[in-house]
C-alpha cells in the first residue's frame, strides 16, 4: 500500500513586527526619561549672549556654579553661599585634579558677584574657569 504524504500549504513569509514595536517603545521611553533628567539638573538663568560663544568639547570633570539674577549661588543644584564655594571647590580638587569650574551667571548679575565667585574658586586652587553663554545669531 502506498502511503500519501500530505504537504501543508505554504504560509506567507511575513516578518514578525512585535519585537520591532517593542524596541520602538523602549527607545521612546529611554529618550523621554533621558531628556527629562537632562532638564532637571539645571537651575533656570537667563544667560548672556556672546558672538564668539562655543560649546566646549570636553564635558568631564566639571563643577557647575550658577548665579541667579538676585545673587543666589548654587553649587550644582544645591543652594549655597559665597563662603561655601571655596571649601567645596578645594575638596573637589583633592579628588579631581583637573577640575573645571563652569559658571552659569544670569545676564542681570553684577560683575562684582561673578568676580567674587571667581576669586573664591581661584583661592581654592581652581585654574580653569568656563562661562556659559548663548551664541548670538
Amino acid at each position: 500500500m502506498v502511503q500519501q504524504i500530505q504537504i501543508p500549504e505554504e504560509e506567507a513569509d511575513e516578518p514578525d513586527l512585535a519585537p520591532m514595536v517593542d524596541m520602538v517603545f523602549l527607545l521612546l521611553i529611554f529618550f523621554m526619561v533621558a531628556s527629562h533628567l537632562n532638564q532637571m539638573d539645571k537651575i533656570e538663568v537667563d544667560l548672556p549672549v556672546e558672538s564668539h560663544a562655543a560649546v566646549a568639547e570636553e564635558m568631564r570633570d566639571r563643577r557647575t556654579i550658577t548665579i541667579q539674577s538676585d545673587g543666589t549661588i548654587f553649587l550644582g543644584t544645591t543652594r549655597s553661599s559665597l563662603a561655601e564655594v571655596g571649601p567645596v571647590v578645594k575638596k573637589e580638587l583633592a579628588v579631581v585634579k583637573n577640575l573645571k569650574i563652569y559658571i552659569r551667571a544670569d545676564r542681570g548679575v553684577q560683575y562684582k558677584e561673578v568676580e567674587d565667585v571667581m576669586k573664591a574658586c581661584s583661592q581654592a586652587g581652581a585654574s580653569e574657569i568656563l562661562f556659559a553663554a548663548y551664541e548670538s545669531p
